[in-house]
This record gives structure tokens, C-alpha cells and sequence, in this order.
């Protein structure tokens, strides 16, 4: 954890645990969020070195830290996305959270209890421990926002065990934002905006959801979500928006938009990863992973 102090000093707190990354080997350097700078109050960062959702031997000692960091402040809030989200919504009574912003959190990725996602059931696994449901550490009395893509059905139903969980929560959908819901907010740069509306409690669906109105019109990210649900429906109508953005996409859409132009043009497909890899001489390790596969599939 690591604690920024505004200047001056400040009787509010935000919390801020991360979400899990690309490549997680330890820890890396951290920043204040830069709205909790301009609003000027302190905020305490929390970390994992690998993608364990906060779920360790010293879970214990993490939610200890916790309770005494947060006991001097009047107002504590928390922001976490995807597994930064369970794990803010985990140790929010720890934490002495009383508001929340958790973007596309997982309610438990336990098999057992979360049959319907099994994309991440290898990474239970490789957890080590049970996985407790967020309400059994957290506060249930939360108020606050979880923002979530309701056309990514696993991340729809872990808002819907959350939300039964946490009642006071409320669930705003944003169609094809992606993993995190937020992202063609992000993209525009007005995520910021939704997190001082935390901070302020001013927390309002409509205007979350006009953001991400005013953020999709020119919004690459979008586009290729709307692209990738519509694809089995409509490939042949959707199939020249996926080779824009496996072109002029962000290297992350690029790869996702070349991997699904595989199942509908194996040229096309491989004619576009190519040029990416060969635009980024180091890509993560996780590329050459999903590219393989996906060859492996369409070989079958």
C-alpha cells in the first residue's frame, strides 16, 4: 500500500486497489491519482504483485493495514476495476469504505460458483486458496455505482451476484464499453470525471451513461465491441469494421480485431497479426498464446 497525502492534509480518503495487468511479476511503480490531486485529498494505492485478486497467506495482514490506515479519516471511498473491483468491494469493511465505484468487478471466479466464467477458471487455480464471495469480508451496506458491458454475459452475471449482494450498489450497464465498462469513457479521458463524482457524492447513472454516449460517436474501441457481438449474426456486414480496427486500432484492439477476422478470413487474419507483431518487436507473451490458439482452432 502507499499512502499520498494532499497538501495541507485532508479528512477524506479514497482507495484505490488495482486491477490486474498484462504482464504481473511483482510490483510496480505507482502514482496519486491525478484526481484525487486535483481534489486535493489523500489516497492510498493498493497493490499485488501477481494476479492473485488480493487473495493471499497475508490477507489477513492486508486488511489489518487496511482498518489502520483508514481510521482517522471522516470519509473513506474505494474505486477498483475488474479484479481491483473485487478486491475493493472484498475489504471494504476493512477498509471502512462507505462509498464505491467498482467497473466490471468479478463476484467470485471460483468454478464451483461462478460456472459462467470459464475464461478465468485457470486463474483460480493458479490462485492457491479458497476464494470468499466479496460479501463475506465486505460491507454490504455499500452505496455507490458498479458500471458494467452487459453484452459480456460473464461480467453481466457477476454484476447481478454483486448487486444481490450489495443492494444499495446501483448497476449501470454501458452496451459494448468492453472489459473494463469504462473504457470508451477512458478513451476520451472522463473517467476521471466518474471518479470525482465518488469522491464528491455525486454519483449519477444518467450522466455516467451520457459520458459514455458522448464517448462512443467516435470511439474505435466501440465500434469494434459493437463489431465482435454482432459477429456471428452479421459477420459479412461487420467483417470491413474489424479490418479498420485491426489497421488504426490501439495495439490491444489491433490484436483482438486480428483475431477475430481468423474465424471469418484466415488471410485477412493472419495478414493483419503479422503486421502487428511486426510493428511491436516485444509483445506480450500472452499474444503469441492467442495467436497460436486461435490458429491451432481454425487447423481443427
Amino acid at each position: 500500500m502507499t499512502l499520498y497525502r494532499a497538501p495541507g492534509g485532508s479528512s477524506r480518503v479514497v482507495v484505490c486497489f488495482e486491477p490486474g495487468r498484462e504482464r504481473m511479476q511483482g510490483f510496480e511503480p505507482t502514482q496519486c491519482p491525478r484526481f484525487a490531486e486535483r481534489l486535493g485529498i489523500d489516497a492510498l494505492t493498493v497493490q499485488t504483485a501477481r494476479r492473485d485478486w488480493f487473495l493471499s497467506a497475508k490477507s489477513d495482514d492486508l486488511a489489518a493495514a487496511l482498518d489502520r490506515a483508514t481510521a482517522g479519516y471522516d470519509e473513506v471511498t474505494a474505486s477498483g476495476f475488474s479484479m481491483g473491483g473485487y478486491g475493493a468491494l472484498l475489504y471494504s469493511r476493512a477498509a471502512r469504505v462507505r462509498r464505491i465505484l467498482a467497473v466490471s468487478p468479478q463476484y467470485c471466479i471460483d468454478p464451483a460458483i461462478a460456472p459462467y466464467d470459464p475464461g478465468r477458471h485457470r486463474k483460480f487455480a493458479r490462485i492457491g486458496r479458497d476464494m470468499p464471495c466479496p460479501e463475506e469480508w465486505g460491507n454490504p451496506g455499500l452505496s455507490g455505482v458498479l458500471l458494467f458491458d452487459p453484452a459480456i454475459s460473464a461480467d453481466r452475471q457477476h454484476a447481478l451476484r454483486i448487486g444481490a449482494a450489495f443492494p444499495l450498489l446501483r448497476l449501470v450497464a454501458l452496451p459494448h464499453g468492453g472489459h473494463p465498462a469504462s473504457g470508451v469513457i477512458a478513451d476520451i479521458g472522463r473517467i476521471g470525471n466518474v471518479s470525482t463524482m465518488l469522491v464528491q457524492d455525486r454519483l449519477d447513472p444518467v450522466r455516467i451513461r451520457n459520458l459514455h454516449r458522448e464517448a462512443r460517436r467516435n470511439s474505435i474501441r466501440y465500434s469494434f465491441n459493437l463489431a465482435s457481438a454482432a459477429l456471428k449474426r452479421h459477420g459479412a456486414r461487420v467483417e470491413p469494421l474489424l479490418r479498420d480496427v485491426a489497421l488504426r486500432g490501439a495495439p490491444q484492439l489491433r490484436l483482438e480485431a486480428g483475431l477475430a477476422l481468423l474465424t471469418r478470413d484466415a488471410a485477412a487474419g493472419t495478414e493483419a497479426l503479422t503486421r502487428l507483431l511486426d510493428e511491436n518487436p516485444d509483445p506480450p507473451a500472452s499474444w503469441a498464446r492467442r495467436i497460436e490458439q486461435a490458429l491451432d482452432a481454425i487447423e481443427d
